[in-house]
């Protein structure tokens, strides 16, 4: 039986349900009590933003039996769980399906790529009155990590905001994708421009000294002791060798690196494998390029639907070598599909 993410399987709510009452907290405490509620595993996340409304007919709803019109070109393909079929473009993830389940069910009506990515990217319907938080800036403040590493880490960038939990729970953007066999380094992580560790160190300590002549200043002022817990905290990531060796690619064997494939979108899925392996909580991969509104089937089998393929097939598999499958939850979602008929 497969468990909620909250911890609380179907066979729960089927045994409460039995009872005529549905499932009240006196309930739950009941069944926990008796063992029957098994704990959430999870300690992680990575969330792929598909952006540009990628083509689940295409992908992994194909309609076989519906007109030509609206099944499209593309062939259904048998993958390792028995009776799940998907597109025969996606060969690898074919071999994966025992690791995902496929949600063919969610469904949304905001017809507009900025709308449609808020409501999919924070779980809120969007409101011109309140900013409401992404996934990970809520992760951030539910369940921080350690101080030497960035809870919550955008590959290159994503449309999850810190809303109004504030900006201490924005994600730390890379602004760049790793690149095989290129160094990659991620600002106010890395160290460069001649600066060392002491330079930093010596400087920290000056800051500390300023810190103290103008304390009651600071009590004063809630901006002011904002900023300095920013100091803080990229103080002890720019001095920690876990934060740098996570992001330091060229940790990783070259052979490795090439089961992700050569390409922006499978690099950056090897180094969200890479950061939830060191510690860090959320991380989010941005792989656009899905508003295939021209050229829809020469654009998803040529480059879309390959990229997509070895990238996701190579963070799957390596989660699991990892031991860090059960743990890392793995969420992949655009921001709405295409219309059936072609």
């Amino acid at each position: 039986m497969a468990n909620y993410c909250d911890g609380v399987q179907r066979r729960d709510f089927l045994k409460a349900g039995a009872l005529g009452a549905g499932l009240s907290l006196a309930g739950y405490l009941r069944l926990a009590h008796a063992g029957e509620v098994k704990p959430s595993t999870a300690k992680a996340a990575i969330f792929v933003n598909l952006a540009g409304g990628p083509s689940h007919v295409d992908t992994f709803d194909l309609k076989p039996g519906a007109p030509d019109e609206i099944r499209g070109e593309f062939k259904p393909i048998d993958t390792k769980s028995p009776g799940v079929q998907i597109s025969e473009h996606l060969p690898k993830l074919a071999s994966h399906t025992d690791k995902f389940a496929i949600l063919r069910g969610v469904s949304h009506t905001l017809a507009a790529h900025d709308l449609g990515s808020k409501y999919l990217n924070t779980g809120n319907r969007p409101l011109p009155s309140l900013e409401f938080p992404g996934y990970g800036a809520v992760v951030s403040k539910e369940l921080p990590g350690t101080s030497d590493l960035p809870p919550f880490v955008a590959i290159p960038n994503t449309p999850q905001r810190a809303g109004y939990l504030g900006v201490r729970y924005a994600p730390l953007s890379t602004n760049a994708t790793p690149q095989v066999g290129k160094p990659f380094t991620v600002r106010g992580v890395a160290i460069s421009g001649g600066l060392t560790l002491e330079k930093v160190a010596r400087r920290q300590k000056l800051l500390g000294e300023l810190d103290t002549l103008f304390a009651g200043y600071e009590a004063a002022n809630g901006l002011v002791d904002g900023l300095d817990q920013f100091d803080e905290q990229a103080y002890e990531i720019i001095s920690s060798s876990r934060a740098r060796q996570a992001f330091d690619m060229a940790q990783e064997r070259p052979e490795v690196a090439q089961e992700f494939g050569a390409t922006n979108f499978g690099q950056s899925c090897l180094l969200a494998v890479r950061l939830v392996e060191a510690g860090v909580r959320f991380a989010t991969v941005s792989f656009g390029g899905w508003d295939t509104h021209q050229q829809n089937f020469s654009k998803l089998k040529d480059k879309l639907l390959p990229e997509l393929d070895q990238g996701l097939a190579g963070l799957f598999k390596h989660l699991e070598l990892r031991g860090l499958l059960e743990s890392t939850v793995v969420f992949v979602t655009g921001e709405f599909g295409r219309t059936p008929k072609i």
